[in-house]
C-alpha cells in the first residue's frame, strides 16, 4: 500500500486542478449582457434620445443570430462569428459622415434595425416589430 498513496495523491490532486481549471475556463467566457444602451455619443446632436436594446429578447424571443448585428467584412463578406471580439460600432462607422463603403452609423444601425424588423413581421416572427415610428425605440430623455 506504500506505493498506493503517492497514485492516489497524483489523481486526487489531478482531479482537483482540473476542476478549478474547468471553473475558470468557464468565469472567462464572455457573457451576453442582458440589455445595452445604444448612445447617440459623438453626433452633432441628439435629435431622438437613447435606445434601450434587450440582447435578451432579441436572442431568446425573435431568435436573431449575433452575426445579423455585429460584423467584420473581408472582401464583402461578414466573416465575424460569435465568440469573436466584438466591436464599438463607431469603431468603423462615424456619426457624422459616411466614408467610402461605410455607412454612418445612424444609417447603419437604421438600414439593419429596420430591415430585421420589417423582415420579421414579414415572415410572422414577430407582430410588434417596431420600424415606422421613431419613438417605439428611441426613449426620449424627460
Amino acid at each position: 500500500m506504500k506505493n498506493g498513496l503517492p497514485v492516489i495523491s497524483v489523481v486526487i490532486f489531478t482531479c482537483i486542478f482540473w476542476v478549478l481549471s474547468w471553473g475558470f475556463t468557464l468565469a472567462e467566457e464572455p457573457s451576453l449582457p442582458e440589455s445595452i444602451v445604444i448612445e447617440n455619443e459623438g453626433y452633432e446632436k441628439d435629435r431622438k434620445g437613447p435606445v434601450n436594446f434587450s440582447h435578451l429578447s432579441h436572442v431568446e424571443d425573435y431568435e436573431a443570430a449575433c452575426d445579423a448585428c455585429h460584423h467584420e467584412y473581408q472582401e464583402g463578406k461578414n466573416v465575424w462569428k460569435e465568440g469573436d471580439p466584438v466591436k464599438k460600432c463607431v469603431n468603423c462607422h462615424s456619426p457624422l459622415e459616411s466614408k467610402e463603403n461605410v455607412n454612418k452609423l445612424s444609417i447603419a444601425f437604421h438600414k439593419n434595425c429596420k430591415s430585421c424588423h420589417k423582415k420579421a413581421v414579414k415572415e410572422g416572427v414577430s407582430e410588434d416589430a417596431p420600424f415606422k415610428s421613431c419613438y417605439h425605440c428611441h426613449k426620449r430623455e424627460p
